[in-house]
């Protein structure tokens, strides 16, 4: 098994719209997505899947 750092930061960059997640890495057969957001989030619910948030930046 290869354990191979992630730049979030460098993933950014590769695009600029919103709301359209971008597989960055897996693990243990989940998916670890990057996406940029803009405006306010409507929370909701997965039934089948756990969702982790890790906010990089807020600007307000």
């Amino acid at each position: 098994m290869t354990t191979e750092a992630i730049n979030l930061a460098d993933k950014l960059k590769t695009f600029s719209d919103h709301w359209a997640p971008r597989i960055v890495a897996g693990f243990n057969g989940h998916d670890v997505m990057v996406v940029k957001v803009q405006g306010e989030f409507v929370w909701h619910a997965h039934p089948d899947t756990d969702d982790f948030f890790l906010v990089l930046e807020h600007i307000q």
